[in-house]
């Protein structure tokens, strides 16, 4: 009881140390790159104060700064040489398919055939004649 307690009281003290603890986080501590990873967010937090902007918000501004002219839709012409290779895949499956369901309606028509015949012989086979004629 007793160390329930201690562990619930210092739960609630060291709630506020998660946060420095996420910041390690970032890169793993197990990696050994805590210095990086505190470096990296001192950086980032150096530049947006400064500027306003984020790293990766200067990298966006310099992008379109460079390509103002970029088109918003994607290149869609690979996908027409894409398509119809799909669809020629998808195509000779199906015929593979249709094959081998030909073949079993086949062998199970032959079967049916063949067990109607044998069930007709055996009928005839095993009739019982009777011994009043």
């Amino acid at each position: 009881m007793k160390k329930i307690f201690i562990l619930l009281s210092l739960m609630f003290l060291l709630n506020g140390c998660f946060e420095s603890v996420a910041l390690v986080g970032v890169s793993g501590v197990s990696n050994g790159k805590v210095l990086q990873s505190s470096l990296n967010t001192a950086v980032s937090y150096g530049i947006k104060k400064g500027t306003g902007k984020s790293p990766l918000g200067h990298a966006l501004a310099y992008a379109n700064k460079k390509d103002p002219e970029k088109k918003k839709e994607p290149d869609l012409s690979f996908t027409k040489k894409t398509n119809s290779e799909t669809s020629l895949i998808v195509k000779k499956q199906m015929s593979l398919t249709q094959a081998k369901i030909k073949e079993k309606e086949l062998f199970y028509n032959s079967l049916r055939n063949f067990t109607s015949s044998l069930q007709s012989a055996i009928k005839e086979r095993s009739k019982i004649k009777y011994l009043d004629q």
